[in-house]
């Protein structure tokens, strides 16, 4: 049969496809460090390997109806187990599993001294706070209203500053080396600028802006979800890392601030912030604000937004969305890194 230029050909019924059941299933996908894993088997299999990660974790000559394995690792997050073995029939039968691992410490309850109250501007929707220098800048956002700014700590005055373009909302702001940078919520761009707030670059990414912090020249960034990111500086992704208490993952990461090792992070629509070791993604301490929420302001729309570690006194600086105050604070029990600590 011949078909002219504007012929379609008679439709042919795609050939069955035989979906077989899966042969591995976990009772649960959350487990912490050291947790035993049982893996149910939909039938018997011979010449039983398991894999963590692309590594094994067990052989066996043949196993029945279950098997159990040790959750193992000290980063937390997503791992993948794959279960393989042959069937009675001896084909060979295979399954993808995902762990979460969650975090095996109960985060230490931090404590903290209330030192000093400074003004701070109503007007100010805070998205970032950061000293460098003995210099106070803050980014705000809201559309049309987003700026990058220096303020002089002690009268809350706003000694300079620079508008976004209207269509950016300004997030995270961190200062590397003699230069300033502002992330943007949704536009993917952030905006680089020198110590004098001249812009003099922008980059793309392609994710949601939320906290931006820095150690030494890795920028590391939130994104609403519970992964802090790092990037170059000129916003090359180098890698990530999944952040989980003990209770699973802590989501809604925003501003943040990095401190002796760890990353302080606030969590949206809380009064908590979180310490993040950067080693292993864990949770190990947390700050609870509540003792220091200005009085009249609505908290659960105007959020604690704002954190800043001031390292030649060792103390921290917390404010929020249209706060009229800045509170300098002395905190107990921030841990110092491990020796030898790495970003992952």
């Amino acid at each position: 049969m011949l078909f002219g230029c504007q012929a379609k050909k008679p439709t042919e019924a795609p050939p069955d496809i035989e979906l077989k059941p899966a042969v591995a299933a976990l009772t649960k996908t959350g487990y912490q460090p050291g947790d035993s894993v049982t893996i149910q088997l939909s039938q018997p299999l011979h010449q039983l390997s398991v894999f963590w990660d692309g590594a094994v974790l067990l052989m066996k000559t043949v196993a029945t109806d279950s098997i159990r394995i040790v959750a193992t690792g000290n980063t937390v997050g997503r791992h993948q187990l794959v279960v393989q073995g042959l069937s009675a029939n001896k084909e060979r039968r295979a399954d993808t599993l995902s762990v979460d691992l969650w975090s095996d410490v109960t985060p230490q309850k931090l404590t903290y001294a209330l030192l000093q109250t400074y003004p701070h501007q109503t007007s100010s929707f805070t998205q970032g706070l950061e000293f460098d220098q003995g210099t106070l800048y803050e980014g705000t956002g809201l559309n049309g209203q987003s700026k990058l700014m220096k303020v002089d700590l002690k009268t809350g005055t706003i000694q300079q500053s620079v508008s976004l373009p209207e269509q950016h909302f300004g997030e995270g702001i961190t200062v590397v080396g003699n230069h300033v940078y502002q992330l943007t919520w949704t536009s993917g761009q952030c905006f680089r600028y020198t110590k004098d707030l001249v812009q003099d670059n922008s980059f793309a990414y392609h994710t949601q802006g939320w906290g931006l912090t820095h150690r030494d020249t890795t920028l590391i960034m939130s994104d609403g979800s519970n992964r802090l990111v790092f990037y170059t500086p000129t916003l090359q992704r180098t890698g990530e890392l999944a952040v989980y208490d003990n209770n699973g993952p802590v989501v809604n990461l925003n501003e943040l601030e990095y401190v002796n090792g760890y990353v302080l992070a606030n969590v949206w629509q809380t009064n908590r912030i979180v310490q993040i070791d950067l080693a292993t993604g864990k949770v190990v301490g947390e700050l609870v604000m509540d003792a220091i929420l200005p009085a009249g302001v609505n908290t659960r729309e105007n959020v604690l937004n704002g954190i800043a570690y001031r390292l030649e006194e060792g103390a921290l600086y917390v404010t929020g969305k249209n706060w009229p105050s800045l509170f300098k604070l002395k905190v107990n029990g921030l841990q110092k890194a491990r020796k030898g600590a790495t970003i992952q």
